[in-house]
């Protein structure tokens, strides 16, 4: 069962593309829905124990058409996002082709506070 955050609201589908239909996600105006890229925010999950709730809320789930400009906002996710989430995550840069998504990079990133305290 695929979990996601959306409207401050977990969700249930039964994968990946039926969670895009229930939130009426449609791809931003020239993205290709045959091949884009995706940023993607995941929350930590306490009963599977595993970062495995989507966030389809902005920042999350953010899709490019390019390469560069994925990689830029993965970037800048990194940099600046840690001080507002109040809580650890992981960040993850996917390819998504003909519905196979393939994984470029993934960082699991914790709050400042966090982070000085360990």
């Amino acid at each position: 069962m695929y979990k996601y955050l959306h409207n401050n609201q977990i969700h249930f589908a039964p994968g990946f593309q039926e969670a895009r239909r229930q939130v009426g996600f449609a791809l931003p105006e020239g993205i290709s829905p045959i091949n884009h890229y995706i940023v993607r925010i995941w929350h930590w999950d306490k009963t599977e124990q595993d970062y495995s709730i989507e966030v389809f809320d902005a920042p999350g789930h953010q899709v490019f058409e390019e390469y560069d400009d994925a990689l830029d906002c993965f970037k800048a996710l990194t940099a600046n996002y840690p001080e507002k989430a109040g809580e650890e995550f992981k960040l993850d840069l996917v390819q998504y082709h003909r519905g196979k998504i393939t994984n470029y990079y993934s960082k699991i990133l914790f709050p400042p506070v966090l982070a000085t305290e360990a």
